[in-house]
């Protein structure tokens, strides 16, 4: 019996030193992002210096600790503590924090957050076991020293991240009301990764990221979806990025890294090549038949700008002037771009800051209108240069607006920060929204939407009647009294 507690014990220690040395290593061949990448963390973003060095010291330290077996109970400790911080660590990112950042090398590279919490739990009850039968005579030590490790990362992570519970929280006060129907009915779709590429009336067509090709079309009756192949006449393109863009009864099909432009008109799902393939560009929506706008970084200045062409000359133009920025011309100036049809409006929101950009279909009669927002948390965006080209924030910015959407003159936002008085609690468990008159871009009110789940809202759209959230894997469809 001994026999088989050694070599269980054994056999898991083994494991701890090939998870940490991979763990380790990765990280160092790629030290300088995944420096960065603790400089986007909301919770230790202002200690990446020290956390980048210590995380990687106290692997390799572990490792050499589990190798010899007269240190083996050290390094199984050792191991249980570094499990227990990573966890808990990942807790409070997923329930408590604002933002989620990007991965932090190793495995969890290869994960979800999600799944990296249920990865490390895993290995945790792995090394109580292998503790627990090297120590089965010793449980009240087990207990002690276990309690002792799980007590003082919990207390260090909490000291660092409180001071920051209320980083997204400004001086504002919001004007609450109901303005939704309590019911409301919810499509399930196969999966995420869909968006809203477009409407006619409460006929919703939706792209898929993944099959780029497919075309899903939500009926009015709103109880399934219908999914049909968009054919092109010319395959003969590398698809990186591809985009479909419904203004019905026209449509696009697109990919700016490409890049190329199909055009075809609904019912027929069949797109001709338009034969523009010289423009580069990340965002492209249809402003009316064969115009669009779109968003492009200029290769010389390393700016973004918005631009309009027409497929029909194959012309466009820019408008520099339009995307105004106060740091690095990239990440200060990212954000979402909404067509109001009715208005002939371009209605562009910025992501970090709390301002729209509104101009016409020729991007002029610019006007710069501020959100309900008083907050000046991301008054300065600093990024910095990788060796191998990529810019990255050294500091994960405070996600300000995230979707929108126009219709019946009232502007949509959803806003990730919080108002004077309202309740973290609530404010975490709902998303909230902001709702502007269209016309003066004067605040009305705001409402929540319940979120138990905390999925991530990706996209938002309203009609006369109903108001759309796409989250997750679902369409939830509310309708307005």
């Amino acid at each position: 019996m001994k026999k088989i507690a050694n070599i269980i014990a054994t056999g898991i220690s083994f494991f701890l030193i090939l998870l940490f040395v991979y763990a380790s290593v990765s990280k160092l061949t790629d030290f300088e992002n995944f420096q960065v990448q603790i400089g986007q963390s909301p919770i230790l973003g202002e200690y990446a210096g020290f956390f980048s060095y210590a995380t990687i010291i106290s692997e390799i330290i572990i490792v050499i600790v589990l190798f010899f077996k007269h240190s083996r109970m050290i390094g199984l400790y050792a191991s249980l503590g570094m499990m227990f911080t990573f966890t808990f660590y990942i807790y409070l990112i997923l329930h408590f924090s604002d933002s989620i950042p990007c991965s932090c090398g190793g495995i969890l590279e290869k994960m979800t957050w999600n799944e990296h919490l249920i990865f490390n739990l895993a290995c945790i009850v792995l090394i109580i076991i292998a503790i627990n039968t090297i120590e089965s005579k010793n449980k009240k030590k087990l207990l002690v020293v276990g309690a002792l490790i799980a007590t003082l990362p919990t207390l260090l992570l909490i000291l660092i991240f409180c001071p920051h519970i209320n980083d997204n929280q400004g001086d504002f006060k919001r004007k609450m009301i109901s303005p939704l129907r309590s019911e409301y009915k919810t499509l399930q779709l196969p999966t995420d990764n869909y968006y809203f590429a477009g409407n006619h009336g409460d006929t919703l067509f939706l792209g898929y990221r993944k099959t780029p090709l497919l075309l899903s079309t939500v009926m009015p009756s709103f109880n399934d979806v219908k999914v049909d192949t968009i054919r092109l006449d010319n395959y003969n393109y590398q698809f990186r990025n591809v985009s479909i863009n419904v203004l019905y009864p026209y449509f696009s099909v697109s990919d700016g890294k490409v890049p190329v432009i199909f055009e075809g008109k609904l019912p027929s799902l069949k797109v001709y090549d338009t034969g523009i393939n010289r423009l580069y560009f990340s965002k492209f929506y249809l402003l009316e038949p064969k115009k669009y706008v779109f968003k492009t970084m200029l290769i010389k200045t390393r700016k973004s700008e918005l631009g309009v062409l027409k497929s029909s000359s194959k012309n466009y133009v820019l408008a520099p002037e339009v995307l105004k920025t106060n740091a690095d011309g990239i990440f200060d100036v990212d954000g979402n771009m909404i067509i109001d049809h009715i208005n002939h409006q371009i209605i562009y929101t910025l992501l970090y800051r709390n301002q729209t950009i509104t101009t016409d279909f020729d991007l002029k009669n610019i006007q710069r209108h501020h959100t309900l927002l008083d907050i000046s948390s991301n008054d300065t965006i600093k990024t910095t240069t990788l060796n191998n080209g990529q810019t990255k924030l050294l500091k994960a910015p405070l996600e300000i607006n995230t979707a929108q959407t126009a219709s019946n003159n009232k502007f949509f936002n959803v806003s990730k920060v919080r108002g004077k008085d309202e309740s973290f609690i609530k404010f975490r468990k709902s998303d909230v929204i902001d709702v502007y008159d269209l016309p003066t871009k004067r605040y009305r009110y705001s409402f929540y939407i319940k979120n138990d789940r905390r999925n991530k809202i990706t996209s938002i759209l309203s009609t006369k009647h109903h108001l759309y959230v796409l989250s997750g894997n679902q369409i939830s469809r509310y309708t307005f009294k």
